[in-house]
């Protein structure tokens, strides 16, 4: 299994776990941003590469565009509509987006490995 889908599987389990201990909905709210999109992402790169390796850089930055307005409306989302307290929530999306976007890195290098080494 790619690394992005056990880190994706660990936040949101961790997030789930935490909400049913009772400590409140934030941190799940905090991973399932971060987890949701680096998936979505990281589908979208894949069939991108396996298609038509030229066209994964334009993807790769009209995607940074539109994840970096995703991520303002949910925090902004969140933190205004949510009655959510703000440290869980931003210590666990802080998190969450890290280590998402750590194991999305690893994998394009992997996905790459085989043409970078030519």
């Amino acid at each position: 299994m790619h690394a992005l889908w056990w880190v994706i599987g660990v936040a949101v389990a961790t997030g789930v776990a935490v909400a049913m201990l009772g400590r409140g909905y934030e941190v799940l709210l905090g991973v399932a941003g971060p987890a949701v999109v680096a998936g979505a992402s990281w589908v979208l790169m894949t069939r991108t590469w396996a298609r038509d390796p030229v066209a994964l850089l334009p993807l790769l930055l009209r995607a940074f565009a539109v994840k970096a307005l995703i991520f303002i409306g949910y925090v902004a989302l969140v933190a205004g509509v949510f009655d959510v307290r703000l440290t869980p929530f931003a210590i666990s999306f802080t998190v969450a987006f890290l280590a998402t976007y750590a194991a999305e890195a690893y994998g394009l290098w992997r996905l790459m490995a085989p043409v970078l080494r030519k």
